[in-house]
């Protein structure tokens, strides 16, 4: 026995069962995490409904781990020089209680559609998306955070962030 799947109007089955905000913050998530595992660091997703620390993960160096939160968006351009983000005031509070670095990563994708985000050719898979970061626990009081994109997220940012977090043990010597 045979059963047919109901075609939408295009021909084409729908297989989506996240939103698009949901699939959007999946991707983002998805995306940062296979830079770190590019670098060869661990990374460890904080669980849905357990985010109360107002981040999504931590980067899981040896001497401690960093916590990041990330947002992925289509409004903005990866071209440019910055982009912004209204930040809520509860995480804020949080990201400023923590005794290691704390950072906000956006990922922009260039495109709001998702059959766009992703590109396969014969010679590969390109990710139509770039990510840039901030430090956000020692931010001034304000609503927005501002991520200059010349901090685009790459394997050199995580030596950057681990040295951060190194600092927080072992103070340079003055």
């Amino acid at each position: 026995m045979t059963m047919s799947i109901p075609r939408g109007e295009s021909d084409e089955v729908s297989i989506a069962t996240l939103t698009d905000n949901g699939a959007k913050g999946r991707f983002g998530v998805s995306y940062v995490r296979s830079i770190i595992s590019q670098a060869g660091v661990g990374f460890t997703e904080t669980p849905p409904d357990e985010d109360v620390l107002a981040v999504d993960g931590t980067v899981d160096f040896a001497v401690a781990s960093a916590r990041i939160q990330v947002k992925c968006s289509s409004r903005f351009k990866i071209a440019g020089s910055s982009a912004s983000w209204h930040s809520e005031l509860h995480w804020r509070e949080r990201w400023k209680e923590s005794g290691v670095p704390v950072y906000f990563v956006l990922v922009i994708l260039d495109y709001d559609e998702r059959p766009h985000w992703i590109d396969h050719h014969a010679s590969g898979t390109n990710h139509k998306a770039a990510a840039f970061w901030v430090r956000v626990n020692q931010l001034e009081e304000g609503g927005s955070i501002h991520i200059p994109k010349t901090q685009r997220l790459t394997i050199d940012s995580l030596y950057v962030w681990a040295k951060e977090v190194e600092s927080c043990f072992f103070p340079a010597v003055v």
